[in-house]
C-alpha cells in the first residue's frame, strides 16, 4: 500500500514532465513562425528598386531647358533674315535715294525745298524721293527747279565735280519759289549735282549725264 509520500513524489514528477513538454512545443512553434518569414518582412533592401538610369539616358541633349531647340530656331531665324536682306546677286538692295532715275528729254523736273533734303515732285517716278539721282542724256534739254518750300530761303544750282556752278546755272535765294526758280538746261557731262547753296550739305542730289557716243 502506497503511503502519502509516494503519491506526492509521483505528482511532482508528472508536473515537471508536463512543464518540459510544454516548453519544447513552445520552442517549436517559435521556430516555425520565424522560418515562415525569412527576414523579408523587415529588410526591404533585397526588393526591387526603380531604375533611374534609363530615364537619365533618355535625355538625348535636347534638354529640359530646350537649349538645343532654341539654338536651331535662332539659326533658322538668322537664315531667314539673310534671305530677306540679301538679293539674289549677293549685294544689298538699293534704297530709294541710291536708285537712278532716267529722265526723258524735255521733261520738267520739280522738287520741294526742305532744309533737310530736296523732295521729288515731278515726274511721278521721283515723287516723294529724297535727293533722287537723275540720269540725263547728253545734249538734251530739261527744266530743273523747285516749286514748294518750307519757309526757309533756298535756291537751285547745277554744280560740276569741283562744286563750281556750271554755265551760270543758278537762281536767287528766295523764300517763296516762282517761275524764276526753274532752270532750263542742256545736259552736259560736266554736270554732277543739283544743289541748294545755303543747305548744300543736305539739299544735294546727283546728276549723271549719259552719252551715246
Amino acid at each position: 500500500m502506497e503511503n502519502d509520500s509516494d503519491r506526492t513524489r509521483r505528482g511532482l514528477l508528472r508536473s515537471t514532465g508536463l512543464a518540459a513538454v510544454t516548453g519544447v512545443l513552445a520552442g517549436c512553434l517559435d521556430e516555425s513562425t520565424t522560418d515562415d518569414d525569412p527576414g523579408g518582412s523587415t529588410d526591404d533592401s533585397d526588393g526591387d528598386e526603380p531604375e533611374t538610369g534609363d530615364e537619365t539616358d533618355g535625355d538625348d541633349g535636347s534638354g529640359a531647358d530646350g537649349s538645343d531647340g532654341d539654338a536651331a530656331s535662332d539659326d533658322a531665324d538668322t537664315d531667314d533674315a539673310d534671305s530677306e536682306t540679301d538679293p539674289e546677286d549677293g549685294g544689298t538692295e538699293p534704297t530709294e535715294t541710291d536708285r537712278e532715275y532716267e529722265i526723258e528729254p524735255g521733261t520738267e523736273i520739280l522738287f520741294g525745298g526742305e532744309t533737310t533734303e530736296w523732295v521729288g515732285l515731278e515726274p511721278s517716278a521721283i515723287d516723294g524721293v529724297a535727293n533722287p539721282t537723275l540720269v540725263l542724256e547728253a545734249g538734251e534739254e530739261y527744266t530743273i527747279g523747285w516749286t514748294d518750300g518750307d519757309g526757309a530761303q533756298h535756291n537751285i544750282e547745277i554744280w560740276d565735280e569741283n562744286e563750281a556752278v556750271v554755265d551760270d546755272l543758278e537762281t536767287e535765294l528766295v523764300v517763296e519759289p516762282d517761275e524764276g526758280q526753274r532752270l532750263t538746261v542742256t545736259a552736259s557731262e560736266e554736270m554732277a549735282a543739283y544743289v541748294c547753296h545755303p543747305h548744300y550739305f543736305t539739299m544735294q542730289g546727283t546728276i549723271r549725264v549719259r552719252s551715246d557716243q
